[in-house]
């Protein structure tokens, strides 16, 4: 059911685990209560929505709030405050599809700069996303497609973000925008941010001096691990595989504070690797 896929993007909010938990058991339970077939299919996307961004208010207040998150603290596995929260939520539909936004911001004066930038790549991602399913869906009724035909693929425009890993010192976190129906649109925007200052940690910064050898000497260590043991192997240099890491190449911090590489899908392998990842050793 569409509601129950609205309400397991809360999972994706980076809450204390115990309250995301609880709250969307809660929502489970409530759910039991109505029969949603019945219902009409608009009043249960509304009510999907008003449940969703309940939810996610609730967890975002815990977030941002001192005093309620205080308030929780006789709570089990409630922790402490984290340094990005869920700035803004929006979910809204047209005639045919369907637009889910989810705004982080990092807390911090130090910050504005870097907070600015990610308000502007969401609003850029969400016009785009609107000029590409306008130049699909005049390419669909060109070709005798129906108006209703369109409206009933439902597509899902999504921008979000994901957190992977935060310590006193720094957040690291993605940035996605995604469109169901097309797997070139999507969009990802790699942040990894002293807490100190806001400034921005580069692989020159993990790696030293020496960085940009360092790291392809790994990533070439582990593409031979794989293809020496894999059916799908990574595309060879010379035909568009992979040649070196640089200023833009895209990362993020584990838990450990490695960098990860990422590659786009297609990039350097088939599209079965999906996005290709590396993980870094700092000490080497």
């Amino acid at each position: 059911m569409k509601h129950l896929d609205e309400l397991r993007r809360l999972r994706e909010i980076h809450a204390p685990e115990a309250l995301k938990l609880r709250t969307l058991e809660a929502i489970e339970q409530g759910k039991e209560v109505t029969d949603m077939k019945k219902l009409k299919q608009k009043t249960r996307k509304r009510l999907a929505a008003v449940l969703g961004a309940v939810a996610a208010c609730f967890i975002v207040a815990v977030n941002a709030s001192p005093a309620l998150a205080l308030g929780l603290g006789n709570l089990p596995a409630i922790g402490a405050l984290v340094h990005i929260v869920c700035l803004r939520q929006d979910i809204y539909q047209t005639d045919d599809h369907t637009v889910t936004i989810e705004v982080p911001q990092v807390k911090g004066e130090q910050n504005e700069a870097v907070n600015a930038l990610i308000e502007q790549q969401v609003k850029e991602y969400e016009a785009k996303a609107e000029e590409d399913i306008a130049a699909y869906k005049q390419a669909f009724l060109a070709t005798g497609g129906t108006e209703q035909e369109f409206a009933d693929k439902d597509i899902q425009v999504k921008v979000d973000y994901t957190v992977k890993s935060e310590t006193k010192d720094w957040v690291s976190f993605v940035l996605s925008g995604t469109q169901d129906w097309n797997a070139g649109a999507v969009e990802r925007h790699y942040y990894n941010l002293r807490l100190s200052d806001g400034s921005t940690i580069t692989l020159k910064d993990l790696l030293g001096e020496d960085w940009i050898a360092l790291a392809n000497e790994q990533i070439r260590t582990q593409i031979d691990a794989h293809n020496r043991t894999s059916d799908i192997p990574y595309l060879a240099a010379d035909d568009g595989g992979f040649q070196t890491v640089d200023e833009n190449t895209n990362f993020y911090l584990d838990a450990d504070g490695n960098p990860v590489v990422v590659f786009d899908r297609y990039a350097i392998a088939p599209g079965a690797l999906g996005e290709p990842e590396f993980v870094l050793n700092t000490n080497k």
